[in-house]
């Protein structure tokens, strides 16, 4: 059975050898509040470069 794993940039369904994980802090409110990881590509330099800025959880944007 071959492992695949979801690229978190581009979306795509990759075999295990094609994805690497960049382990970046958490920050919520401008706080540390641990660690999240982005899974990327690792054959794709798009994919490779957004991970660099890839946050799972996005600000609120609020108006004013």
């Amino acid at each position: 059975m071959e492992i695949k794993w979801t690229c978190h940039i581009c979306g795509e369904l990759r075999p295990d050898d094609k994805i690497s994980v960049l382990t970046k802090p958490l920050i919520i409110n401008g706080q540390a509040a641990g660690e999240q990881n982005i899974r990327y590509c690792n054959d794709k330099a798009d994919c490779a470069a957004g991970a660099q800025d890839f946050e799972h959880i996005k600000p609120i944007q609020t108006e004013g």
